[in-house]
């Protein structure tokens, strides 16, 4: 395969680069044994304009995925793990949303992305979440299409299956991925956290474009708090990824030593699941076909050669890691900037089609032809983006009525803050102000000006009339957060034990257990646990249409009031 092929390649980056306004292109090209091209073009630091080259540390994102399919395959060779009888059998404290997936869902499931879970990435962002806190809420995720009935991209089960690997292996897959992969090939610049290298001197930093200007602005540094995640948080450069390609194109060898079983490397390229052929229905491009997802990684027929593939992407930064195993053939690209992520398609089938000899297909022509249309069909979406707001409406309560904490069991807490006369939303990292929408929904807005997220709050009130509760959209996903329980000082608490007596002559007890909760104890009857609502306040859950208020005078507490729906009725302190 002659390396003239690639001449004048060097020349053609540089009139993509320009054309595109991309920062930076990173390139890697493997060919059966031999590493050539390994190559930074543009900018790794633009506003510095610090070169990219062949060192320059970049996040991977979802390429890491096929590192931990094979941490995992590993504990398959050896025995410990399989991949396609239920996971249930090798850890029996497995539990998803019903007892069918539970009892039928296998580790190629969840590397192929085919349990019929919606995306839930908010359970991880920024969390600091644990492979482990992420196994045990698995069954929080409602699934909203049946077990391998369609294919539905998941970061989250990423995460348990490195639960898998540190339960099944009892090693963590950073670990795992380091002793046998990473080491053995040589990679000793790849790393696990883009937030653990912000000090290094030759780190990738992320841009796009301005809206609504071709200027590049500098974005910033994201899950800065975050663990390694294994859905796609590994840091390489291009040196290694042409030891990593050439791993791939050899059957899993590095200097005749085997560092990934041959079995296990075509185990990761059989399709799992099909996937469909957009590019022919939408656009008539026919290069591309059946394309399949396997185990971290996807295959594709192009122009009649088997390639495996996947694509990465983080804010800023976006990738490709490929093979054509028949022909021994590896490709790596790397692209700074959202605007011209597409960039990385371009140059990676440009170059497979110039080192087999092929007539080029006009990819960029076709995919830059695709830019300034969604660009305008983005600006006019933000334009009509407050198109259904309802004049002329208003809050139901007091803004401070609104305020307090809200917890979801996957996705945690949220604040809402009345503070000067506003209220704001406070989740992890974010502290932004929560404007009226109309009626009773508040939104909040990205700090960026330039980011078009928001949060779109809708709160709801339970019989009484008290906001209890509020809806949101979380990625994919409507959700319900719904207000924590008051807390009163336990010494207040303890004033409110005693015994009151009914109209009727009817004696109850309210009283105070070791955990410090508050009970009542009802002659006949089970004990119940009162729930505070507000201030002296509380509900009950066998009785949804009442309150019970403690009711004060000269100091001391004299009554338990509950109100119903047919009225008040006092229970007297003896």
């Amino acid at each position: 395969m002659p390396l003239e092929r690639l001449e004048g390649f060097d020349d053609h980056v540089a009139s993509l680069l320009q054309q595109w306004n991309a920062p930076a292109v990173g390139v890697a090209v493997v060919v059966g044994d031999t590493p050539v091209l390994t190559r930074g073009y543009g900018f790794r630091d633009y506003d510095k304009r610090l070169p990219f080259d062949a060192s320059t540390l970049f996040p991977i994102a979802s390429n890491t995925k096929l590192f931990v399919a094979l941490a995992a395959g590993m504990l398959v060779d050896e025995g410990k793990l399989t991949f396609d009888k239920p996971l249930c059998q090798h850890l029996p404290e497995l539990r998803f949303h019903d007892d069918i997936l539970t009892r039928s869902v296998t580790l190629r499931d969840l590397l192929a992305h085919r349990t019929g879970i919606t995306r839930h990435d908010m359970m991880t962002f920024g969390a600091r979440a644990t492979s482990k806190d992420i196994f045990d809420r698995l069954h929080l995720m409602k699934p909203s299409a049946g077990l391998r009935e369609t294919f539905i991209y998941n970061n989250v089960m990423y995460y348990a299956v490195a639960h898998v690997i540190e339960r099944l292996g009892g090693i963590s897959w950073t670990e795992l991925v380091r002793e046998r992969m990473l080491e053995p090939a040589g990679m000793r610049d790849t790393s696990f956290l883009y937030s653990a290298l912000l000090d290094e001197p030759n780190l990738a930093i992320g841009y796009t474009e301005y809206r609504n200007r071709r200027e590049l602005r500098k974005l910033e540094t994201t899950r800065k708090n975050d663990l390694p995640w294994p859905s796609g948080s590994m840091v390489s450069t291009l040196g290694d990824m042409s030891r990593w390609l050439s791993l791939l194109v050899n059957d899993g060898k590095v200097d005749d030593r085997q560092v990934v079983s041959k079995t296990l490397l075509r185990e990761t390229m059989a399709p799992a699941i099909p996937l469909p052929n957009l590019a022919p229905e939408l656009y008539g491009w026919w290069e591309s076909l059946n394309g399949a997802y396997g185990l971290g990684r996807q295959t594709e027929v192009y122009r009649g050669h088997l390639l495996a593939s996947h694509g990465g992407d983080i804010r800023g930064f976006h990738s490709k890691v490929s093979v054509m195993p028949k022909e021994r053939i590896g490709v790596s690209v790397f692209v700074i900037g959202d605007h011209c992520a597409a960039l990385r398609d371009v140059v990676h089938y440009q170059l497979y089609e110039r080192l087999l000899g092929l007539e080029p297909t006009p990819w960029n022509e076709r995919l830059f032809g695709l830019l300034e249309p969604a660009r305008q069909a983005m600006s006019q979406a933000r334009n009509s983006r407050y198109d259904d707001r309802i004049g002329d409406t208003k809050p139901s309560h007091r803004l401070e009525d609104y305020a307090g904490d809200f917890a979801h069991q996957a996705y945690g807490t949220i604040a809402i803050a009345f503070e000067n006369g506003h209220l704001r939303l406070k989740f992890r990292d974010q502290d932004l102000p929560l404007e009226h929408y109309h009626y009773d929904r508040f939104d909040a807005e990205a700090d960026d000006p330039e980011d078009d997220a928001r949060w779109r709050i809708n709160f709801q009130a339970t019989h009484e009339g008290d906001i209890d509760r509020f809806v949101t959209k979380i990625v994919e996903n409507e959700v319900v957060f719904v207000r924590k329980e008051f807390a009163h000082a336990p010494v207040l608490l303890q004033r409110f034990s005693g015994t009151y007596e009914t109209a009727a002559g009817l004696c109850v007890e309210v009283f105070m257990r070791d955990d410090g909760t508050l009970w009542l104890r009802v002659p006949g009857q089970r004990d119940e646990r009162f729930i505070a609502a507000r201030d002296r306040v509380f509900r009950m859950a066998s009785a949804p249409g009442s309150t019970f208020e403690f009711t004060e005078r000269d100091g001391q507490f004299v009554s338990l009031d509950q109100m119903t729906g047919a009225g008040r009725f006092i229970f007297r302190k003896v």
